[in-house]
């Protein structure tokens, strides 16, 4: 099995919906080979989902996807890790989750400047900005605020 077929034969299709991918890779849950691939978008209805499943799985040969696979699309969500300055800076002004040296829990990422984050946290009911260089901080990704 190449990934790299699959991919090719879903870009087109999900270019169609203005969407592309975010990563594909195979993993193993539960005793289970699973191809993952996960849509590069925030929110997906189920529906449109299913269709673009549907229209990849027709679009298959036989040989694409090893029979003792499963295949597993799904988007991205709201969650979303933050692995590269790219992504950290397209999410200025979200809500976020992160852990560093200097602060680990919630908070907004009001500015990304010269590899350095930018947060603003409620500390005691008052509003502090927090400076954290990009290499300190781990688990950084977009959050949902309740």
């Amino acid at each position: 099995m190449n990934l790299e077929i699959l991919k090719e034969k879903l870009t087109p299709i999900l270019a169609k919906h203005s969407l592309s991918i975010y990563s594909i890779r195979t993993k193993r849950e539960y005793g289970e080979k699973i191809v993952e691939i996960l849509i590069d978008t925030e929110m997906m209805n189920i529906d449109d989902l299913e269709k673009i499943h549907l229209e990849f799985q027709a679009s298959l040969a036989e040989d694409d996807l090893d029979s003792d696979y499963f295949l597993e699309l799904s988007s991205l969500g709201l969650e979303r890790p933050l692995k590269t300055k790219e992504e950290v800076s397209k999410a200025v002004g979200r809500y976020i989750y992160l852990a560093s040296p200097f602060y680990k829990g919630y908070a907004t990422l009001v500015a990304f400047e010269q590899d350095t984050l930018t947060i603003e946290v409620n500390q005691k009911a008052r509003m502090t900005k927090i400076n954290i260089p990009f290499d300190q901080a781990s688990q950084l990704r977009t959050a949902i605020k309740f």
